[in-house]
């Protein structure tokens, strides 16, 4: 046991005196001080030149993340089948939410993805239907105002231009064609017309940012969205229908 004992208290001093020597040596970088010290200080220079670059440009990181809630407004254009009564179009409002992400390519060229929620329902209203017995005998029955649930999740695919117009100030566009699945259930008297689950559409978004503290950003915009390229509907009463969305939006962009 004694034996044990010294050999223990040996190996004890032998570490202490290592660790010492460690402290001066270069060759052993997590014992030395002033590595450590070489260290933060460059870490602490490659976030201020990030941080600067992204002020001045805007884009010196490799991506960033748009997190944004608006609300917008749906009108339809729905063109009657020949032959069919015109049909009264109803805006309905919608909200939207989800994230954008902007990965950068080239210096004043980059592309823009992600995924949102998009709340583009709308109004029909049917035009009445005359019902003739006799001359003497007319039944109309008046029109049917109807609601068509279409909420969507969409995938942008979108060009982004723009950059840094202050050192807090950003201004930037982004357009191009979006994908929108459809994860609404049409109610009863839609569910048989055909209304699509796909839409392909165009948009494009105007999005100012403001710089609170880096990486972290406030941002506010606006989107037109016209959907339907694909046509929503094609039946024996409707020809074609296509949407146009206007989106107001706030949020928060946080650069990586």
């Amino acid at each position: 046991m004694k034996f044990f004992s010294k050999l223990l208290l040996v190996v004890f001093m032998l570490s202490l005196v290592t660790s010492a020597f460690a402290e001066g040596d270069p060759s052993k970088p997590f014992g030395n001080k002033e590595y450590k010290i070489d260290w933060k200080l460059k870490s602490d220079y490659e976030k201020a030149k990030k941080e600067f670059a992204f002020k001045t440009t805007g884009k010196p990181v490799d991506f960033y993340i748009d997190f944004q809630l608006g609300v917008g407004t749906t009108a339809p254009n729905i063109t009657p089948a020949t032959g069919q009564g015109s049909i009264t179009e109803k805006s309905k409002l919608g909200y939207v939410f989800g994230g954008m992400v902007y990965l950068n390519l080239f210096d004043y060229l980059s592309f823009t993805t992600g995924l949102t929620f998009d709340g583009k329902s709308f109004g029909i209203q049917k035009p009445s239907m005359m019902t003739g017995l006799t001359d003497a005998d007319t039944v109309s029955a008046a029109p049917v105002d109807n609601y068509v649930a279409a909420n969507y999740i969409n995938i942008p695919l979108f060009i982004d231009l723009g950059g840094m117009v202050s050192d807090k100030v950003g201004l930037w566009f982004t357009g191009g064609p979006y994908m929108g699945f459809l994860i609404s259930k049409p109610d009863n008297t839609y569910k048989n017309l055909g209304y699509k689950n796909f839409d392909l559409g165009l948009s494009g978004n105007l999005t100012a940012n403001y710089i609170v503290m880096y990486p972290f950003s406030v941002i506010l915009g606006g989107s037109f969205k016209y959907g339907g390229l694909n046509n929503l509907m094609s039946t024996d009463k409707i020809s074609k229908i296509t949407t146009t969305n206007f989106t107001f939006f706030s949020g928060v962009r946080v650069a990586f």
